[in-house]
């Protein structure tokens, strides 16, 4: 099938969420953007892209271009989202930074956290964690998207997210069916501060963080914003602090991080203090297990 050409308004579009939010649509995803944006045509009572740009340029930074920057953006989401990452940040990361932590704080940040599982995610291994039982354990979570973080506030989830991902034993334990809904305890969302915030120049959260989420973000962003957004992972992890990438993602050796052996998708930083020891974490999390070096890989 001959494709046809990409409009100058799906590419003025692609620019737009590119300025704003750092992602870069590639060639093969511009095709989709008409598809993408057309329940947001017929909402707005508007026939073409070329009308919806127009509409943007009348109002710029309104809700309508913060309607459009949504709907391109990717809020694939999921409670628990590659468990393994979850259970080695359960059983091996958490508890050894607890060990490390004189004070008993440990600062989280979930950056991109689109619609708030992973956060809330995160909270539920705190809250049953033994090992973070007299720790003070924050939790910070961003997202360049308005509307996501909106609903990450509202902690309301459809019958399909509660499907994706979450052990009965959680939906039991910390949600309640409001309507066709299901609302996630107050206690979870009293863990968790939810702000708007671009990755590549943030305001808020300066740190610095124990342990960075930021899955699934770096792949969209070209290779210059995708240093910016190492900068500024790496400017606020504490030193000897863990950051979690997405399955397609990876450090690179400018970035300040080194992989974590036998752990998928985690990453230490390798600015690490004089006086703090090389962690040696349990596989699993039982003293019994053999031991898992995390140093610089």
């Amino acid at each position: 099938m001959t494709m046809q050409p990409v409009s100058n308004a799906a590419c003025r579009l692609a620019e737009l969420l590119h300025r704003e939010t750092g992602q870069t649509l590639s060639e093969a995803r511009r095709w989709r953007i008409e598809t993408s944006l057309r329940p947001l045509l017929r909402a707005h009572g508007l026939s073409t892209l070329e009308e919806l740009v127009n509409a943007i340029e009348r109002a710029p930074h309104g809700l309508l271009q913060a309607e459009v920057i949504d709907a391109l953006l990717n809020h694939e989401s999921s409670f628990f989202r590659d468990v393994s990452v979850f259970h080695a940040i359960e059983n091996s990361v958490l508890p050894a930074l607890a060990r490390t932590r004189a004070d008993r704080r440990l600062r989280i940040w979930c950056g991109g956290c689109s619609t708030g599982q992973e956060a809330y995610s995160l909270a539920m291994i705190v809250h049953r964690s033994a090992a973070l039982a007299d720790c003070t354990v924050s939790i910070h979570a961003t997202d360049v998207s308005a509307l996501a973080i909106a609903k990450a506030k509202r902690g309301r989830f459809s019958q399909m997210d509660m499907q994706r991902g979450l052990p009965i034993s959680e939906l039991l334990r910390w949600f309640h069916p409001v309507d066709n809904e299901w609302q996630i305890a107050g206690e979870l969302q009293q863990m968790i501060v939810f702000q708007q915030d671009n990755l590549l120049d943030p305001v808020h959260g300066a740190g610095p963080f124990d342990l960075i989420l930021c899955r699934n973000v770096l792949f969209y962003f070209s290779e210059e914003r995708r240093r910016r957004a190492w900068k500024t992972l790496s400017g606020r992890v504490r030193p000897g602090g863990y950051l979690a990438l997405g399955a397609g993602e990876m450090a690179c050796a400018e970035s300040g991080f080194s992989a974590c052996r036998g752990l998928s998708c985690l990453y230490q930083a390798r600015e690490a203090r004089p006086d703090q020891p090389r962690m040696m974490l349990p596989a699993g999390g039982a003293s019994s297990a053999p031991a898992i070096e995390l140093g610089q890989g």
